[in-house]
C-alpha cells in the first residue's frame, strides 16, 4: 500500500512540475514574445531534466523517466520558441 501511495505522489509531483511549463508556452505562442524568458535558465533546466531521465533509466524508475522526458521535451519546445520569437535570444540583461 505504501508503494502505491509513493508512486501516486511521484506521479502527482510529475504532473505539477510538467504543467508548470505549459502556461509559458501558451503565452509565447499567443504573444510571440519570449524576451522575458531566460535562455540560460532553459538550457540549464533541459540539461538537468535530461540527467534525471538518465538517472531514472539507471534506476529503472518509470515515473522519473516519463515525467522528466515530458518536462525536457516541453522545455526544448520553449527553447525553440525563444530562439524563434526573441529579437536577440542570446542576449540577456
Amino acid at each position: 500500500m505504501v508503494d502505491i501511495l509513493i508512486t501516486f505522489i511521484g506521479l502527482l509531483a510529475t504532473a505539477f512540475t510538467v504543467a508548470s511549463t505549459v502556461p509559458q508556452i501558451r503565452k509565447a505562442l499567443k504573444t510571440k514574445d519570449t524576451d522575458d524568458v531566460s535562455i540560460r535558465f532553459l538550457i540549464v533546466l533541459i540539461v538537468g531534466l535530461s540527467l534525471w531521465v538518465v538517472y531514472g533509466i539507471g534506476r529503472a524508475d518509470v515515473v522519473i523517466v516519463i515525467g522528466n522526458s515530458i518536462g525536457a521535451s516541453l522545455n526544448i519546445w520553449m527553447l525553440v520558441l525563444k530562439t524563434k520569437y526573441s529579437r536577440e535570444p542570446l542576449v540577456e540583461e
